[in-house]
């Protein structure tokens, strides 16, 4: 269950991009400002992923478990810097609940950077280089 929430999760974005984008990319029109922050977050979030797996492929390969995460928190760290800032934006020190969704979804990109660790493992193990 816990494998499909991912997924689900960037199905939901696919599909809210698609809606969104779907009059601009059709050329019915400019696009709006809520369907350019929907693409931006869309970008940002491919962006987030691919750092992901590129730092993931280089530093999570041949460690142990507890090694992989202590560096997958290093690796979310680092890949989701532009995210975090965009979510605190304008916040300030007492506004308590951007600062918690910055938390979740750091701890969203280690579950995730230790996932990638694991399919790389799995992959490696197969005789996939």
């Amino acid at each position: 269950m816990m494998a499909a929430c991912p997924v689900m999760s960037r199905i939901a974005l696919l599909c809210m991009f698609a809606l969104a984008g779907s009059p601009t990319l059709a050329g019915e029109g400019p696009a709006d400002r809520e369907t350019d922050q929907l693409m931006e977050i869309f970008r940002d979030e491919i962006a987030r992923e691919d750092c992901l797996w590129r730092e993931s492929l280089t530093r999570l390969s041949d460690q142990t478990l507890d090694e992989q995460q202590k560096i997958s928190g290093l690796v979310a760290y680092f890949c989701s810097q532009k995210n975090r800032e965009q979510i605190v934006r304008g916040a300030t020190t007492e506004d308590l609940v951007r600062h918690e969704v910055a938390q979740y979804d750091q701890l969203w990109a280690q579950d995730r950077a230790i996932a990638i660790g694991r399919q790389i493992r799995q992959l490696r193990a197969r005789g996939v280089p």
